[in-house]
């Protein structure tokens, strides 16, 4: 039997059911606090926290640059030397639908400028727009204007601006940052009454993955420089309109990716690498994706924290680079890739069937007037040559560059008819804008060969003007090849009728050695410098001879002239371009022709073998011989070997005077008296 003490259980329950009261009276308030700490973490899970977790994004950026209309395929010489097709915007587009499946909504697809200039296509430009109607249909998001996109004059651009709005239900969104309107000059009031109606913008804010990204667009320095046909716009300095853009945006737009598409360009020389010089000094830039200088990126370059990416020219490669993105300002490169638009690509039929279309408008509308069709042979190559990009790697005399110089002598002496000989042609890399292949030559080969120019009495394409220098003047422009050409490969030199040698050792502009000019029969004789002589470039080359003195720090002087001698300004370039039967001579007609008048095999027209490689008409001839680096020298050579001799002898005066104090004095002797 338990014994139980009631007192005692009964005070127990009491204090129990106190207790329980206590607890009762507090629970209500402990709720409240439970609430409010409940509360209190829910918003903070709502906050952006700056953890890798919470905050990291993917973004992949696909890119191009440079692509000069190139709609349709275009050749290359594969690894194992034979040619094959490569580009073409049907198998971009079908290369893009890969990449957007791959990486689902977080994509951006974008262009660095030079989307026109640079085969058949682009004869329409102003009235159809046929490189921003596709890649409108190609689903770009931003693309920026490169130099070349200016060649048809301010009103030329504008009419391809109106052409794509009333043409195209997409287009892309078009930003460049430093263009300057002129407030007094009205030959770009269209254009800027087209880029507000377009609207062309400084910049663009895209909203991928939950990230706002700005992007906006430069014009380079370099790239400024090469616009002749654009005046009177010009372009504010890059690196500080870059710094003004990337503060607007990240203050103003609250941007978290920032991405400048430059037309500037890359470099191996760093001393002339634009965009490397941009992400330096205009910090802020996430990515750069770099224009102008076609180079060909297989890995990014880092400058700081700013990403530059490049992926070559005319389609050939698609960029593809996947971005891990946190908004605590860190970025990291998750893959990079330049995926080669050959054979392995399908194409996208329906972007193929819109190019073919595309064909037949050029067929009418250009072509037509020339007497001439897109497809149609015009020569047979039976050799290989040289390649545009050999020589932008090998810098000197090329075949090719032979070839185009010749057809405008010749063309020129056919179409006036014998009425003068014409002593010297000039070109410049920068205008040979593609190779020719061996195998069957077409119309639309020799068209991309030499495809620059804006329009002229209706059509476009660089027309052939003949000036007179002379022999000092000449020598001059040739100063070009040995002087300016070293830190801008574009402005290496073509010459027919002429034959020259330099110095790469003496002193700068004045390198020039030895110059021959071929006479009527053929034979060479030595320059004479007071002398008149004809000379053929092309209307591009003829409006850019201001700058060979601005390049050349007014050292370089030109002065072209009429066939009476009298100096002639850019209003006379009209009545200097030559004509046959009312119609400017154009530089691709003169190149078919020259090509159509050699001796046929087969029954087509075969193109020399001495057109193959170099046959000696620059040559550069280093010495260091004191004869060889003063011989004929200007006034810049005496100069600076006056200088010279006047630095050694001062150099020699004080190591004598120096040697002098040094020396010691000698001792006395003398003798003690006894």
């Amino acid at each position: 039997m338990i014994d139980i003490d009631t007192n005692s259980h009964c005070q127990y329950n009491r204090a129990c059911v106190d207790s329980q009261d206590a607890i009762n009276r507090k629970w209500p308030r402990r709720f409240e606090l439970l609430l409010v700490i409940v509360s209190l973490l829910t918003a903070l899970q709502l906050l952006p926290v700056k953890s890798a977790h919470a905050a990291a994004h993917r973004l992949t950026v696909l890119f191009t640059n440079d692509m000069h209309s190139h709609l349709s395929p275009h050749y290359e010489i594969a690894a194992d030397g034979n040619i094959r097709e490569v580009g073409g915007f049907a198998r971009l587009a079908g290369a893009i639908e890969e990449e957007r499946r791959r990486a689902g909504y977080s994509v951006l697809l974008l262009d660095a400028g030079d989307f026109t200039a640079g085969t058949l296509y682009h004869t329409v430009f102003s009235e159809e727009a046929l490189e921003l109607r596709l890649m409108g249909a190609l689903g770009y998001d931003a693309v920026t204007f490169g130099n070349h996109d200016f060649d048809f004059y301010p009103s030329g651009t504008a009419g391809m601006l109106r052409a794509a709005r009333s043409n195209a239900s997409s287009l892309p969104q078009l930003v460049i940052a430093n263009i300057r309107f002129s407030k007094d000059d009205h030959g770009d009031d269209e254009l800027k009454k087209a880029f507000s109606e377009y609207p062309v913008r400084n910049y663009t804010v895209i909203m991928r993955n939950g990230l706002r990204i700005g992007i906006f667009g430069l014009l380079g320095k370099d790239a400024a420089e090469d616009t002749p046909f654009s005046r009177p716009l010009s372009f504010s300095d890059p690196i500080e309109t870059a710094r003004k853009t990337v503060k607007l945006l990240r203050e103003q737009e609250q941007a978290d990716f920032v991405i400048c598409l430059s037309h500037g360009g890359t470099n191996p020389d760093n001393r002339h690498s634009e965009d490397e010089k941009l992400a330096a000094i205009a910090p802020g830039i996430d990515l750069i994706v770099s224009g102008h200088t076609h180079t060909i990126l297989h890995s990014p370059i880092m400058v700081g924290k700013t990403v530059i990416v490049s992926a070559g020219s005319y389609g050939t490669w698609l960029g593809v680079l996947d971005l891990t993105i946190d908004k605590g300002d860190r970025v990291s490169v998750a893959g990079y890739r330049l995926q080669k638009m050959d054979e392995s690509i399908p194409e996208n039929e329906k972007i193929a069937n819109t190019i073919d279309g595309f064909r037949n408008i050029i067929e009418q509308k250009y072509l037509s007037h020339f007497g001439y069709h897109f497809n149609q042979i015009v020569a047979f190559q039976p050799f290989g040559g040289q390649t545009i990009e050999y020589t932008y790697a090998n810098p000197g005399e090329t075949g090719l560059g032979n070839l185009i110089t010749d057809a405008c002598r010749y063309a020129v002496e056919q179409a006036e008819g014998g009425r003068r000989h014409i002593d010297v042609a000039v070109d410049v890399l920068g205008c040979i804008r593609s190779s020719l292949y061996r195998g069957d030559i077409r119309v639309s080969d020799v068209f991309r060969t030499v495809s620059l120019g804006p329009v002229q009495n209706g059509y476009c394409g660089n027309t052939i003007v003949v000036v007179y220098l002379t022999g000092n003047d000449l020598k001059n422009l040739l100063e070009v090849e040995t002087s300016i050409a070293p830190s801008k490969k574009d402005a290496l030199l073509s010459v027919s009728g002429i034959r020259f040698r330099y110095n790469p050792n003496r002193m700068i502009f004045d390198r020039v050695t030895s110059i021959e000019i071929e006479g009527d029969g053929k034979r060479f004789s030595p320059l004479k410098k007071e002398k008149l002589y004809s000379v053929a470039i092309n209307s591009y080359l003829a409006n850019l001879i201001d700058l060979i003195g601005k390049k050349s720090h007014g050292i370089l002087t030109i002065t072209p002239r009429d066939e009476t001698g009298n100096p002639v300004s850019d209003k006379d370039k009209l009545r200097l371009t030559v004509t046959r039967n009312g119609e400017p001579l154009r530089e691709w007609v003169a190149l078919a022709e020259y090509l159509s008048s050699f001796p046929e095999r087969n029954g087509i027209p075969t193109i020399p073998e001495r057109y193959a490689k170099p046959e000696g008409r620059i040559i550069a001839e280093a010495s260091w011989n004191p004869i060889a680096l003063l011989a004929g020298g200007n006034w810049l050579t005496i100069t600076a070997a006056a200088l010279f001799l006047i630095a050694v002898l001062v150099v020699i005066l004080l190591t004598r005077r120096i040697a002098a104090r040094q020396k010691p004095v000698p001792k006395s002797t003398s003798s003690t008296p006894r």
